[in-house]
Order: C-alpha cells, then sequence, then structure tokens
C-alpha cells in the first residue's frame, strides 16, 4: 500500500467515498486527492445531496466539510447516525474543518464523525485514515 512513504495510486482502489462540500474548490481538491489514490468518487455539493445520494447508494466512507452553508457537517452526520446499519447508518465519517481546537474535535467525535482532519489538509494523512477505517481492525484518527 505504502511506497516509497507516499501511498500509491491504487491505495484506495475500490473505496467508494461520499464527498460533500459547498466549495466547489474543496470538493475539486478533496476528489482529486481520492481518485489519485484509486478512490470511486461521488461529490456533492451539499448535507441534503448526500442524503439523498445515500438514499441510493451506501459510500464506504463519508467525507464532509463540517461548515457548510444551510444544514453543516454535524446535521449531516446526525441524520447519518439516524438511519438503520443497512441503510447507511454505521458508514465511516471524516470531518474536515478549519477549526483544530480540542473542542472542535471533541464535539466532532462525540457527533459521530470517527475522525476529524484540519485543514490545510494532507493528502496522505486523508488516505490513511481512509484506509484505517476500511480495512478490518484498521486503525483510523
Amino acid at each position: 500500500m505504502m511506497r516509497g512513504g507516499f501511498y500509491s495510486v491504487d491505495s484506495l482502489k475500490g473505496v467508494h467515498v461520499l464527498v460533500v462540500d459547498n466549495e466547489v474548490d474543496g470538493r475539486e481538491l478533496l476528489t482529486a486527492i481520492l481518485n489519485y489514490c484509486g478512490a470511486l468518487v461521488t461529490a456533492v455539493a451539499s448535507a441534503d445531496d448526500a442524503v439523498a445520494v445515500m438514499a441510493l447508494i451506501k459510500p464506504d466512507v463519508i467525507v464532509t466539510d463540517v461548515v457548510m452553508r444551510d444544514r453543516d457537517g454535524f446535521w449531516l452526520i446526525a441524520k447519518v447516525r439516524s438511519l438503520k446499519p443497512e441503510d447507511g447508518g454505521v458508514v465511516p465519517a471524516i470531518a474536515i474543518s478549519d477549526t483544530a481546537t480540542p473542542g472542535e474535535r471533541e464535539r466532532a467525535r462525540a457527533a459521530g464523525f470517527d475522525v476529524y482532519l484540519v485543514k490545510p489538509l494532507d493528502p496522505w494523512e486523508l488516505c490513511r485514515s481512509i484506509t484505517g477505517l476500511v480495512t478490518p481492525g484498521g486503525c483510523a484518527g
């Protein structure tokens, strides 16, 4: 999986990631990073769009910005965690934020996020975090 300290282009092969970010640049950056590592990415611009997508498909991981217009990432994770497991209620989720305070990290964990990453993102940390969430016995951050 790792080559020379970097993730290979196939390290996330077969992993479906739902990316949620209302900012076009953020969505495109996350999609490019994940595509580079081999993930199948569905990118949407809102929490409502993410809920609609999850009614149709079940991603392996959700990666969402926590600060968005209208409904934020905390609303989204509450909605996801209210679903039955077979409907996606246990899908691992990564929160992306500009805030690096311990309080915000704890709030995200308490809300149901598995991993909390701070911008600017380290692409390899994102890939490692996803790998840890989808690998049996894996460890996420």
